[in-house]
């Protein structure tokens, strides 16, 4: 029975990895038969008429899909009632039906359980046997648990066999870069990581000093194409994509990683693979997702690395394409682009990425759209046409001529709107009557201050110091913050800068000093917590900023997590005491102004007590938003819980800036609130006048702005307030958009 278990856990695994459609249902049945030594097991999905469908079988004949009526047959019966039918005869059973093409006659047993995904029955999974006696309620367990994990992936591998051939089908992904595309795919071959086979070392010296060789050619081929791009695209964002993937290259802590690998006997490749999926897990699993973005940036840099240790490959630049085109791969950085003359690449699709990863940062600095992480389980013909849609985060297989012509005068509409867009740069975001808004960029690496500058930002409202800390084999020094921090203050003098103190712990873990043993991490020693037990580390920080910004920055400091004043008042004196040993030292510098993220649903309530101590207030309504609906975005299983209009949450933002302003304290906000087109209209219904958000979003957050009336977002606001369900407040302001003309 324990192999057995262990077998399923290798099937479910065999299954989710394959690419192929057709061999993933056919591995289902033929496995599941060969793991029960069980002579019949197929597989039934329930069609457009909810129908149930025999897609695949191992045992029955049929040679194409078989469909019963709605609830007919045991099938029927059991995705009907979702509850699993285990009889040692299925003929003497109520409801039996007798399919004669498929040979069913000749087997006596019948065990069927239900295919359920949240909450919905999608099919169901039978094994039969020649023999009349029913499944053991160990495999009787046994296969109710394979089919829980199933439903998750069976539904999806059969949407994307239909859509081979199906007329304009659909493939969600995120959207990395606004915009619209037709025109034929063109795919790129390189090597990828998931291909390399485990292999072990004869000589760890030597494979040590191959990685060592090998480093230092990614080192100089980064340089190279730094330089040469910096040239020809003129663009500093692009050039610090280069910086950042060189930063992770040199990592320490994963080059200790991978020699530890090696010395334990792996090959370079393996082990290059095995740290590489380490690290990327770990930045995987963060709530925060513009660190979880750096995991797609890691896999990227491994392709690079692997394709540089293949050595270079015939790009066969003469067969090129002569038109337009729309680049295909895993992952795809400048150097691809670059390879292509100018306006041949007319948009971009990832199998990997998210609208925080590098692949996004270069497609919205070369105005490209691109739909990123569709997954690895779709199937493009070369040179076949498709549509990219970026603005709704799709690409569209097979579409008919009027699909493409509709989404050809999007296009031309969308690049109109793009130029007017840039107009806006250098206008207020005001409202109509008057209102103005300050608009902030979110950053987290130096690489983002350029689209954050160019997109016409006032100031950075959050800016993440976690970065360096996780990057560094150790707690980086005050030289090393120093560096960093300062091109952040050289590239807005004279504007505001919030940056927010080490926030550490929960799901944002550092390689060098792990926390351990905590039971519910996201609850845990983290945040502001983790940095006042950690004080040595908080005030060498604290004069890293202070030093940075000199006489001349705004800075401002945000504390992370706060749940208690005591926290605010223990930070305030560390700040004293970093101005008091500058002072000593003989360095100019300005007090910063100090507030703190109002991000646990308790501190809403003590913004009233804590005004006193603070300057400002920030509303980070990521963390609030999954705090109040104890819903983990990044979960695939709850995920469809998780609005950001959810009636609680616009409650108690609402709170938090009416409590704000009785107390006299200046609030803002910074999340995926503050990019959200209909969150910002109640936004400013509550009086909010600082919004911090994605360089990337701000042009058309800003165009909104200039179209609304704050006293008409005060109106909506107040029926939202009276609104029970999400759906109810979407419908409520989009009835405002319509009026606006907001499209």
């Amino acid at each position: 029975m324990e192999n057995v278990v262990f077998q399923i856990s290798k099937l479910i695994n065999r299954v989710s990895n394959e690419v192929d459609p057709e061999k993933q249902i056919k591995l289902i049945v033929d496995s599941i038969s060969d793991l029960f030594s069980i002579d019949v097991c197929s597989l039934y999905l329930l069609n457009e008429k909810r129908e149930p469908t025999l897609f695949a079988t191992h045992g029955l004949k049929a040679d194409h899909p078989i469909s019963l009526g709605e609830g007919k047959g045991l099938i029927g019966r059991v995705i009907t009632s979702k509850h699993l039918i285990n009889v040692a005869n299925a003929s003497t059973e109520k409801g039996y039906e007798f399919i004669p093409s498929t040979g069913e006659q000749a087997f006596k047993s019948y065990c069927g359980v239900p295919l359920v995904r949240q909450g919905e029955s999608v099919g169901g999974l039978v094994v039969q046997n020649r023999r009349a006696e029913k499944l053991s309620e160990d495999y009787e367990a046994l296969l109710v648990t394979l089919a829980a994990h199933l439903a998750a992936i069976v539904p999806n591998v059969m949407r994307l066999k239909k859509g081979r051939k199906q007329l304009n089908f659909r493939i969600e992904g995120v959207k990395g870069a606004p915009g619209i595309a037709v025109a034929p795919v063109y795919t790129l071959s390189s090597a990828s990581l998931d291909q390399i086979q485990v292999g072990q070392c004869d000589n760890v010296e030597a494979e040590l000093a191959r990685w060592k060789s090998l480093k230092e050619e990614v080192v100089l081929s980064l340089n190279e194409e730094k330089a040469l791009l910096g040239q020809s695209l003129g663009d500093g964002s692009i050039s610090g994509i280069f910086d950042a993937y060189q930063m992770l290259l040199l990592d320490p802590a994963l080059n200790v990683l991978i020699e530890s690998e090696v010395t334990s006997g792996a090959n370079i490749l393996t082990a290059l693979k095995r740290a590489l999926y380490s690290y990327a897990d770990s930045f995987r699993a963060m709530e925060d997702s513009y660190l979880a973005a750096r995991a797609d940036d890691l896999l990227h840099l491994g392709n690079k690395i692997l394709n540089i240790y293949n050595g270079p490959v015939d790009s066969h630049v003469k067969d090129l394409p002569k038109t337009p085109i729309i680049l295909l791969g895993s992952d795809i950085g400048v150097t691809d682009v670059a390879i292509f003359p100018t306006g041949i690449v007319a948009g971009i699709v990832c199998m990997n990425g998210s609208y925080l990863s590098h692949t996004a940062v270069l497609a919205n600095a070369l105005g490209i759209p691109a739909v990123l992480g569709i997954g690895r389980n779709n199937h493009f013909v070369q040179g076949k046409r498709i549509v990219l849609d970026a603005d709704n985060a799709c690409v569209i297989q097979n579409p008919s001529k009027a699909i493409c012509n509709e989404y050809r005068r999007a296009g031309k509409k969308n690049s109109k709107e793009v130029e007017q867009l840039k107009q806006l740069k250098d206008l207020p975001a005001q409202t109509v009557d008057g209102v103005k808004i300050k608009l902030m960029a979110n950053s987290g690496l130096v690489n983002d201050i350029k689209p954050s500058v160019t997109s016409g930002a006032e100031g950075i409202g959050l800016y993440r110091t976690e970065i360096p800390f996780m990057t560094c084999q150790a707690f980086p020094t005050e030289d090393e913050q120093i560096q960093i921090y300062s091109q952040i203050f050289a590239a807005f003098p004279s504007k505001p800068i919030n940056m927010r103190v080490l926030d550490i712990g929960g799901d944002k873990q550092l390689p060098y000093f792990p926390i351990q043993d905590e039971m519910n991490p996201a609850l845990g020693w983290r945040g502001i917590r983790f940095g006042l037990d950690n004080a040595h580390l908080l005030l060498t920080q604290i004069r890293s900023m202070l030093l940075s910004a000199g006489t001349d920055g705004q800075l401002n400091i945000l504390i992370p997590m706060v749940s208690a004043k005591e926290q605010i008042q223990s930070f305030k004196k560390l700040v004293c005491n970093a101005l008091e040993q500058l002072e000593e030292e003989g360095f100019s510098v300005n007090p910063p102004k100090v507030g703190c993220m109002i991000e646990v649903p308790a501190a809403i309530s003590q913004i009233p007590f804590w005004a006193e101590e603070l300057d400002f207030v920030s509303i980070g309504s990521n963390d609030l938003s999954q705090y109040l609906l104890s819903v983990d975005r990044n979960n695939a299983r709850v995920a469809n819980l998780y609005d950001p209009l959810h009636p609680a949450v616009v409650h108690e933002v609402n709170r938090a800036v009416t409590n704000a302003k009785a107390a006299g304290l200046p609030i803002s906000l910074c999340g995926e609130l503050a990019s959200e087109p209909f969150a910002v209209v109640l936004l400013i219904g509550m009086g909010l006048s600082s919004l911090s958000l994605g360089a990337a979003y701000l042009p058309k957050i800003k165009k909104l702005i200039r179209m609304i009336d704050s006293k008409d977002a005060q109106g909506v606001l107040q029926q939202a307030l009276t609104l029970h369900t999400t759906k109810e407040i979407r419908d409520c302001v989009n009835g405002y958009m319509e009026t606006i003309g907001w499209s």
